[in-house]
């Protein structure tokens, strides 16, 4: 008892009260008692492995608790749309899991409006979407602002212009976005209002297929510049897009909800990646302050 004592930085009457109590609470006889020393009862060296266990779970609950709170481990649920998954995600992925290989992680790659749903009915923890949000409730982190270019074929005949309008592209297969994407309402707005038909022949939801068929001399690429730092910039010439068409990149989140640690360092490896994007995008990403 005296040993148990120091070992515990209490008192010996404090040790041989709480081995009482215990006794009294399992009716058991714990210890027994020979000459000056105590020895384990038989009863007491049946329960001891099981009474090791909880100890060694106690611990590893501890331990889980402590990588909880320093985000060693958790869980994280992220939603974003098609071309955000590919131009960015998977790179920011890669980044997160080598820092924090005990976190699970789950992605969606859905349309904006599913991206938005989702967040909102608390499906996930964190969105990423490059469209206006259009609910106010919604909290978000701008992170990236984001130029409509063109995307020419090599030694295509518009190459030598400065910067591609409407008008350039009456004769062109256009490749772009198509529906009610949001950026082609203001891509058919922007035409409409230079006085010229806007048909795009080729519909596309990622900005990596419309680049790659660019590449090939299928068409011009009228997109998102996203996934510019993925792409072999001496396979197709990039443009400016005259009337300039922005897009704002943000991460979102439900209103009033509790950001976890794992899912704000997310937020930060993502905004890593965009900012190593933005720096090699010639201009065409500017960082939000």
């Amino acid at each position: 008892m005296s040993e148990a004592a120091r070992a515990l930085a209490v008192s010996q009457p404090a040790i041989s009260k709480s081995v009482r109590l215990l006794e009294e609470r399992l009716q058991l006889r714990l210890f027994k008692r020979t000459g000056d020393r105590v020895y384990p009862s038989m009863e007491a060296q049946r329960l001891y492995p099981s009474v090791k266990r909880i100890f060694e779970e106690i611990e590893l609950t501890d331990d889980l608790a402590r990588r909880l709170r320093t985000a060693e481990a958790g869980s994280i649920k992220v939603a974003a749309t098609y071309a955000i998954t590919a131009a960015l995600l998977t790179d920011a992925i890669e980044h997160f899991h080598q820092r924090r290989s005990l976190i699970d992680l789950q992605l969606m790659a859905l349309t904006p409006q599913e991206v938005i749903d989702a967040v909102l009915e608390r499906d996930f923890d964190v969105g990423f979407l490059h469209e206006p949000i259009g609910d106010a409730s919604i909290e978000h982190i701008p992170l990236c602002d984001i130029d409509i270019v063109c995307a020419l074929p090599p030694n295509h005949r518009l190459s030598e212009k400065a910067f591609i309008g409407p008008a350039d592209l009456t004769t062109e297969t256009i490749i772009s976005y198509g529906g009610d994407a949001y950026a082609a309402r203001i891509l058919r707005q922007k035409a409409q209002d230079a006085g010229v038909p806007w048909k795009v022949s080729i519909v596309v939801n990622q900005t990596s297929v419309a680049l790659s068929m660019a590449a090939t001399g299928i068409g011009v690429a009228v997109v998102d510049s996203i996934a510019l730092g993925k792409l072999n910039r001496r396979a197709i010439n990039i443009r400016p897009f005259r009337p300039a068409i922005t897009l704002r990149l943000s991460a979102i989140f439900a209103p009033h909800r509790h950001h976890s640690q794992v899912c704000d360092q997310f937020v930060q490896t993502v905004a890593q990646v965009v900012a190593g994007n933005a720096a090699a995008s010639a201009g065409y990403h500017r960082m939000c302050s």
